[in-house]
Formats: structure tokens, C-alpha cells, sequence
């Protein structure tokens, strides 16, 4: 099997593959889309909420808003040991968002999110997603959790769009483009270690359960 890079840039990357069985190729696809970890809003806390804006719709909109990633330094809280409803420094982000209106209408915006724990890698990828407006004398104040998580779980997690097409002589080419959370490269680079390890697991599965059948006892 080959790979060879037909296009990046900093949002896309098209990769034709040779010798990929369809099967292999579009299991790939999948666990690009559904097995990539990526970081969002997970809990929203809220304190105060006078807003036209219901809470669960308050915080659904912030849940959607994607978070470059951290993946050398956090986990997915499953696999923290912490045992914290709330998590530790090793599986969550804690952010908080706070704003007022006083005399005039307000727009806030994502750039007003101020991180309190984690690193600086974690972030909204932009600071121009418009969360709710407030009129004079309405005010928000909402604590709100990042955590890892991935596709499978939820679409808000979801990395980026994957498809897969028939290229030039036979072979297929994977295109991916990224809403942001991780660099095209490094999500399918990621997506190929995860699948190469769910391999493993099953050989290994495989093995135990009737690698001693036929054998002369």
C-alpha cells in the first residue's frame, strides 16, 4: 500500500492511496470522522442566566463551538483516573464567560471566553462565534467545562469532513477538510494510529479465542 499527498494547506488535505482495499480505505475514513478526539464544551454551569436565551439553548450553542486541541496534554475523561465528576488538569478545560449589558445592546462573542485551568493551545479556533446578544441590565455569568471526546459519542466533536473517491488509475483518494480543532495532518495521522491499534487488539482477541484450535492436543 502507498500514500502520496496531492494537496494541504492549513484547513484541507487530499491524500491518494494505492494498493488500499475499498474496505480499508473507507475504515480509515470512519475513524477519522468517529474516533479522532477533539475538544469541546462538554458542561456548561450556569450562575447567572437573565438573557432572552434559555439555558439549554444557551448552552447548545456553546457546546457546538469547536476548541483548537490538546492532545499531549489531556485524555479522555474515561481513561482519567481522576474518579472527579468535574475531572482534573489531565482530562478538562475550565473556562468561564461573563458579560453585561449596561446601556446598549451587546453581541458576545467566543473571544470573551476566559480560560481558568489547561493550557494555551486550548482555545475557540475563532474569537468571532456570536453566542447571544443582551439588552440592557441582562447579564450572563456560565462556567464551562472542556473535556476530549470524539464523533461516536456526539457530532459536536466530530473533526471535519472525510470522503473518499475514485482517483486516477485505480487507486482512491481520501480528502479531509478540518473545522479546526486539529491540523488536517495530524487528525489523519491520529486516525490511522487509532485504527492500526483496534487492529492489534482484535488480532491479539483472535488469538486467544482460537489460536489453540486444530492444533494436536
Amino acid at each position: 500500500m502507498e500514500a502520496r499527498v496531492l494537496r494541504a494547506d492549513d484547513k484541507t488535505l487530499e491524500i491518494e492511496l494505492r494498493g488500499f482495499p475499498l474496505s480499508i480505505a473507507n475504515a480509515l475514513r470512519r475513524h477519522l470522522i468517529n474516533e479522532v478526539p477533539t475538544m469541546a464544551v462538554e458542561e456548561v454551569m450556569v450562575i447567572e442566566n437573565t438573557s432572552s436565551v434559555y439555558n439549554e439553548v444557551l448552552a447548545h450553542r456553546i457546546s457546538l463551538i469547536p476548541f483548537r486541541t490538546d492532545l499531549e496534554n489531556f485524555v479522555l475523561p474515561e481513561e482519567c483516573d481522576c474518579g472527579n465528576r468535574l475531572g482534573c488538569e489531565r482530562c478538562v478545560v475550565r473556562f468561564s464567560l461573563r458579560a453585561r449589558a449596561v446601556s446598549e445592546v451587546i453581541t458576545v462573542y467566543s473571544r470573551e471566553m476566559v480560560r481558568e485551568t489547561g493550557t494555551e493551545v486550548v482555545e475557540p479556533v475563532s474569537g468571532d462565534f456570536p453566542i447571544v446578544k443582551l439588552a440592557p441590565g441582562q447579564t450572563i455569568e456560565l462556567e464551562l467545562y472542556v473535556r476530549l471526546g470524539t464523533g461516536r459519542k456526539h457530532a459536536k466533536w466530530i473533526p471535519g469532513i472525510a470522503t473518499l473517491y475514485d482517483g486516477p488509475d485505480g487507486s482512491r483518494v481520501l480528502y479531509f477538510e478540518s473545522f479546526g480543532f486539529l491540523p488536517p495532518a495530524r487528525a489523519v495521522i491520529e486516525a490511522a494510529k487509532i485504527f492500526e491499534k483496534r487492529a492489534g487488539e482484535l488480532e491479539k482477541v483472535m488469538l486467544e479465542a482460537v489460536g489453540d484450535v486444530g492444533k494436536e492436543t
